[in-house]
């Protein structure tokens, strides 16, 4: 029996290996086709370090006319090129009032990243020293540094913006994909020489590198530079603006802007009264029309950080206007997660890896699928924006971060909005990747009639974080703050009690992994009564087995009586056969809630096992990643979206090991053939079982297997009933025959049980 099911799973093994294979022959993947004329490919990792830093002359400064489409007049497209210029707000320092560094670009005034500060949030999958961003540049000699945020490594050694790094180590530098490999191989901790020249005298400085913070608003990279503007290898940076509609010429596509009215990929001028606290850019359009945009740090109300306040002017000179702006919201949220973690949503749809979050006052939040904006198979592409219900907040919603913008509610600032649109950004993905997809929303004002020289600003807070339930409660409307967004599911009334325990436990032994091991036995405690009950129904099960294979073959044509039969003896011994699944009826929402705890809660993530120097466990909201085998089992059991995923994790066979062995002790002996095919699927199904637990968190792997510990010790450690006890009926009596059927209490017994039982039936045969 067992060698035909270990034939059978071999064989369909081998057949979906061949099936891969041959697939892999007839149908190649073709390779990306390049548009013509874009340029050579590049590394990824010389794309990202290439990111916004391509030569910011352009045009010669004359002016040439242009034809909107539709028979539009000529328009003026000045074509007069600022300089590109980047400012940072904030610092990486520990307990830097603002929580975060943020880096703006003159490239549309748009907010090119936002680090998150302090030690608690790091990069997941890069674990290389960090330097800092410093935008660079390819310049004669070396990188030209764009941007020095203050509290990185790069500001601690004295790097500044303007300087050339020749050398970083014994590694030469001449173009920013250097910096970046040789950056690659050195660890947090570790301290480098760095050799630049400063306006003309070389100098060399030492740096002590960090691990990389985490990006909540980064742009997006691709791996081969495509055509845009400046050649950028990235998606639209977050927070751009641009015009909807001027003087009755509409915008006519939504990835694209009026033609000579482009706003998001010219570079605007610095204000030059910008200063450490805010940053304002401006530019002048064709017809009068000046544009303005300010950042300024916010800790408040909090305290905590993580805020930013963005003011948009409009003015115009010489004639009345009437405008209607688009401001786009944050994109390249992180994407962690994605291959292991499926997210909740509140109906019975799907979510992406980032979705459209937004919220009016008096009403939920809601998530719009990224799935749905990457296939356009929205009902509602556009969400109007009510008199009566205005719009708290529209962002993007990632697994454990958010980004938001949040319009003011009242006040002359206070944005009169028309309508809100989930966008999808960028490329989108092919289908085994379509959750990755990178989406933002778009705030669209109503109709704005600006007289000459009276500007109009709006006021908007923006808001990039951690999903902290108490730090999204201080942001958004009141009566509709962005504390919902953090979804536990149907289980949440399990979820948050769990989650306020394991908080309490952590608070005072300090680590997540052993505040698992006391919730479990805290758990397993409180169940002990139920527990104990179901073991003695199983020994009575185990004990009534004889009693019952015999009504079985008494009564085997006649399927009434063999039930009332059976029925009775039950009632008799005062046994109940869903006794036994009682317990596991309640660990099911403690299971979903701990899954949904370690998937949701932000505390939980990159909490360490042991230590986060060791990267083995260093995630117990993640598979624990014992080994990297992607190089060496087939992709499509190895890739991200595959199968078993990039990593071999033990967690997961520890624990369906730790089930075989309670099967194999506890289960009673087959009495038939009928059972024991029974029993012999119930074994092969844990290796299924296996498949679908070979991605859960290794935090609930931790808790499954001190569970199953916890049910072994029980069952080993404790009394056990003699078999007239287990059969004794509630009012004390005992059972009127002695079964042939000797007790079993290990797997010996229950191995002699069984061999006895088959000898019975075969000398009833003779």
């Amino acid at each position: 029996m067992e060698r035909r099911y270990i034939q059978f799973a071999l064989i369909s093994f081998a057949i979906l290996l061949g099936s891969q294979a041959l697939q892999a022959v007839l149908f190649p993947k073709k390779p990306p086709v390049k548009p013509a004329g874009a340029p050579p490919e590049m590394p990824a990792d010389a794309a990202i370090a290439a990111a916004g830093d391509a030569p910011v002359a352009r045009g010669t400064g004359d002016i040439e006319p242009r034809t909107d489409v539709g028979g539009d007049e000529p328009v003026e497209v000045d074509r007069v090129a600022a300089p590109r210029v980047r400012r940072s707000l904030g610092s990486l320092a520990e307990g830097a009032p603002a929580r975060m560094l943020v880096t703006l670009t003159s490239r549309g005034a748009a907010v090119e990243r936002i680090e998150l500060a302090g030690r608690r949030f790091h990069d997941q999958d890069d674990w290389s020293g960090y330097l800092g961003h410093l935008a660079l540049e390819a310049t004669t000699g070396g990188c030209r540094v764009g941007v020095v945020g203050a509290g990185t490594p790069a500001a601690a050694a004295g790097i500044e913006a303007g300087d050339v790094i020749a050398r970083v180590g014994a590694i030469e530098t001449p173009d920013p994909a250097a910096v970046l490999r040789s950056l690659a191989t050195t660890k947090p901790g570790q301290t480098i020489t760095v050799e630049l020249v400063r306006s003309g005298s070389p100098r060399a400085v030492e740096a002590t590198l960090v691990r990389r913070p985490l990006e909540v608003v980064r742009p997006e990279h691709k791996t081969a530079v495509v055509e845009d503007p400046d050649g950028l290898p990235h998606d639209p940076l977050s927070f751009r603006l641009s015009v909807e509609s001027l003087d009755g010429r509409q915008r006519r596509e939504p990835l694209a802007e009026i033609p000579g009215l482009e706003l998001a990929d010219r570079d605007w001028e610095l204000d030059p009264t910008s200063d450490a606290s805010r940053v304002r850019f401006t530019t002048r359009l064709p017809g009068g029309l000046t544009v303005a945009k300010e950042y300024r740090l916010v800790t408040e109300p909090s305290g905590e950080g993580h805020g930013l306040e963005l003011d948009v002017e409009l003015a115009t000179s010489g004639r009345e206007s009437v405008v209607r702006y688009a401001l786009d919201g944050p994109t390249g949220l992180p994407t962690e997660g994605w291959w292991y973690t499926a997210r909740v949503a509140r109906d019975w749809g799907s979510l992406a890896v980032r979705d459209v979050a937004m919220r009016f006052v008096g009403e939920q939040s809601t998530l719009v699928s990224g799935l749905k904006i990457a296939d356009a198979a929205l009902d509602h592409p556009a969400t109007a924006v009510r008199d009566g219900k205005p719009l708290s907040f529209a962002g993007v919603d990632a697994l454990y971060f958010a980004a938001a913008l949040i319009p003011a509610a009242e006040g002359p600032e206070a944005p009169a909005l028309d309508e809100v649109r989930p966008l999808a950004v960028g490329d989108i993905p092919p289908a085994a990747r379509r959750k990755l997809v990178d989406v933002t929303c778009r705030l669209v004002s109503r109709q704005l009639r600006l007289a000459p020289d009276v500007p109009v600003v709006h006021r908007y807070g923006i808001f990039a974080g951690p999903k902290q339930p108490e730090l999204l409660a201080e942001f958004g409307a009141e009566g509709a703050r962005m504390d919902d967004l953090v979804y536990y599911g149907w289980f949440g009334w399990v979820a948050r009690p769990m989650v306020a325990i394991l908080h309490a436990i952590h608070a005072v032994i300090g680590n997540y992994g052993l505040a698992i091991l006391l919730l479990t036995v805290i758990v397993r405690g409180a169940m002990f009564p139920i527990s104990r009950k179901q073991a003695l129904a199983s020994q009575k099960m185990q004990a009534l087995q004889p009693e019952m294979k015999a009504i079985t073959e008494k009564y085997k044509n006649d399927p009434q009586k063999r039930t009332q039969a059976t029925q009775e003896l039950w009632r008799k011994h005062d046994y109940n056969p869903m006794g036994g699944c009682l317990l596991v009826f309640i660990q099911i929402p403690i299971f979903m809630g701990l899954y949904r705890s370690l998937a949701t809660d932000v505390e939980l993530r990159q909490a360490p096992l042991f230590s986060s120097a060791i990267r083995w466990c260093s995630n117990l909201a993640a598979p624990d990643m014992f080994w990297d085998w992607s190089q060496v089992l087939p992709q499509f059991l190895t890739a991200p979206e595959g199968w078993l995923g990039p990593f071999l994790n033990l967690f997961p066979l520890a624990t369906i090991g730790l089930f075989l062995w309670q099967q194999k002790l506890f289960m009673p002996p087959a009495m038939d053939e009928q059972a024991q095919m029974q029993q012999q699927v119930m074994k092969y199904m844990m290796f299924f079982m296996a498949l679908m637990f070979f991605k859960v968190p290794c935090g609930l792997c931790l808790y499954f297997i001190a569970s199953s510990l916890w049910g072994i010790a029980e069952r080993l450690l404790l009394p056990t009933a003699a078999p007239q006890a287990a059969l004794a009926g509630a009012g004390g009596g005992t059972a009127t025959r002695t079964f042939d059927v000797p007790f079993i209490s290990n797997g010996k017994q229950k191995e002699d049980a069984a061999t006895a039982a088959r000898k019975k039936r075969q000398a009833r045969k003779r």
